[in-house]
């Protein structure tokens, strides 16, 4: 029997969205949820996953890591940080749903390799990152 990773995903204490979970979604399906400031660890099984959050039509990327035997590995979301791009962008999150919620993964996460160079890009070539 092989012993799961560990996911962690945390949540910036933040004003914009703070009275909502946003849900943790690992390979298509919802597997937790994270509140405003707070941190959920969730079990993995090993091998290549995704992992995006977000809430309705408020969402981040798409994100790729790879669990090999006890790893943990650890992202980081908030809401884009400039309040002067809230609205546009919350309006663009209508459209594209990928574009409100920052999801990145922290330095010492165990990152798939070929990700490892392009899990912080994904933003689709909008400012304010």
């Amino acid at each position: 029997m092989t012993m799961p990773g560990m996911l962690r995903v945390s949540r910036h204490n933040h004003i914009l969205d703070r009275y909502r979970k946003w849900d943790i979604v690992v390979d298509g399906d919802v597997i937790g949820s994270v509140p405003n400031g707070r941190t959920c660890e969730l079990p993995v099984p090993c091998g290549t996953h995704t992992v995006s959050v977000g809430h309705r039509w408020l969402a981040s990327p798409v994100r790729t890591f790879s669990v090999r035997y006890a790893d943990e590995v650890e992202f980081v979301c908030r809401p884009r940080p400039n309040p002067m791009i809230w609205i546009p962008y919350g309006v663009a999150s209508l459209v594209r749903h990928d574009l409100f919620i920052v999801l990145e993964p922290t330095v010492d996460a165990g990152l798939a390799e070929a990700d490892a160079g392009t899990s912080r890009s994904g933003n689709g070539g909008m400012a304010g990152d």
